[in-house]
């Protein structure tokens, strides 16, 4: 029912529920994925408030005001950070966030965000950390070689999880894809009323929001809208010929046609906005019930991470460096998952690789023998 309703607010060609006794599991779903504040903007925007049941658009109405007073202070918080790097004369792209919120969806509150994640340049990294810690971030976690990032958090005012900052230099990790950052420099234009500041090309927005997906599974109805929406409002600026001729030089054609295959799939219209160049497949590995109702670490999540590790990137040897870390990760991401308690300091590393490994191999024998076990 939620993906029909979701279609509707689309393809306004289609009509939305006319039971009200509907709208209580199409606001469990809202809820679940936390997306609230975006159908309430856009039933205010397409003028459809009404057609909802009073209890309906109440909840979204409450839910959509919390969201606003936490994305003015995330907003708040991203002008200081981008203000102090200007300051300081260093190249700084807003991602994501509350930029896109208010390119792509019309205004900052319009769909929730509750991080701030910033591209700069790799040899202004110290540079901007020392520009972050001055606004009272303190680094959160060890920091792994392979990844991409690090990250940073500071508390909110009446909010038990802080904001969290990521200061990005690239968006895979390496030695996952021959992904070219500076392709994103070289198209990026300044953000109005800044020098270093920069924005995003909307093309490279999009190649973006769409890996950003698919690194999270597509686990998530948000991923879907963002992806809709920035082909609602680029329409026909995205080529999607030189899009895949780009991924297929950066080797992650198959991250982005799979992500695409899955959107198009469930939202069909969007063939009328800006079809695919090639034949969608007719079964594909993504299903609503399994990323709403499943657990992640049951035998059909643990088969599916293997088929899209093994199947999805462009080069085998990036599946094995996958598999690699998946299975022998690093001191500082052990530390991170397992932080030690101060009584067993002495065998902190020790105590995490087994409880890391004892996570792994109870999953790993579900998956090839839980349904014997259960027979």
């Amino acid at each position: 029912m939620f993906i029909e309703f979701i279609q509707s607010l689309y393809d306004q060609s289609r009509p939305l529920p006319e039971n009200p006794d509907d709208y209580t599991s199409i606001l469990e779903d809202i809820e679940y994925f936390h997306l609230s504040a975006t159908i309430y903007a856009l039933l205010k925007q397409q003028g459809r408030m009404e057609q909802t049941p009073t209890y309906f658009r109440n909840q979204l109405k409450t839910e959509y005001q919390a969201v606003l007073y936490n994305n003015l202070y995330i907003k708040n918080q991203l002008k200081l950070i981008l203000d102090m790097f200007e300051a300081n004369d260093i190249c700084a792209i807003p991602l994501k966030g509350i930029l896109f919120n208010e390119t792509y969806f019309g205004h900052f509150s319009a769909r929730r965000t509750t991080d701030i994640d910033i591209l700069i340049r790799k040899e202004d990294m110290e540079k901007a950390i020392r520009c972050i810690e001055e606004l009272e971030y303190d680094t959160e976690g060890e920091y792994s070689s392979h990844h991409f990032h690090r990250s940073f958090g500071k508390a909110i005012p009446h909010s038990p999880v802080p904001l969290a900052i990521e200061l990005h230099w690239d968006l895979l990790k390496e030695e996952s894809s021959s992904l070219e950052i500076e392709q994103f420099w070289k198209h990026s234009t300044p953000l109005e009323g800044y020098k270093y500041i920069k924005q995003l090309s909307e093309v490279h927005t999009f190649y973006m929001i769409s890996l950003h997906g698919w690194k999270h599974g597509m686990d998530s109805l948000k991923y879907f809208i963002d992806i809709i929406q920035a082909i609602h409002v680029l329409n026909h600026k995205i080529d999607y010929d030189a899009l895949f001729k780009m991924a297929k030089n950066d080797q992650t054609l198959k991250r982005l046609t799979s992500t695409l295959t899955v959107v198009y799939n469930q939202f069909p219209h969007l063939n009328q906005i800006n079809s695919l160049p090639f034949n969608k497949k007719s079964k594909i590995w993504w299903n609503y019930q399994e990323i709403r109702y499943g657990d992640r670490q049951s035998v059909k999540g643990f088969k599916n991470l293997i088929r899209v590790h093994l199947s999805e990137y462009d080069q085998f040897k990036h599946s094995m460096i996958f598999f690699k870390r998946w299975l022998f990760p690093k001191k500082s991401e052990i530390t991170n998952l397992y932080p030690p308690s101060t009584k067993h300091k002495k065998y902190k590393i020790f105590r995490g690789y087994i409880k890391f490994y004892q996570k792994k191999f109870h999953t790993l024998f579900r998956a090839l023998f839980y349904s014997k076990v259960k027979s």
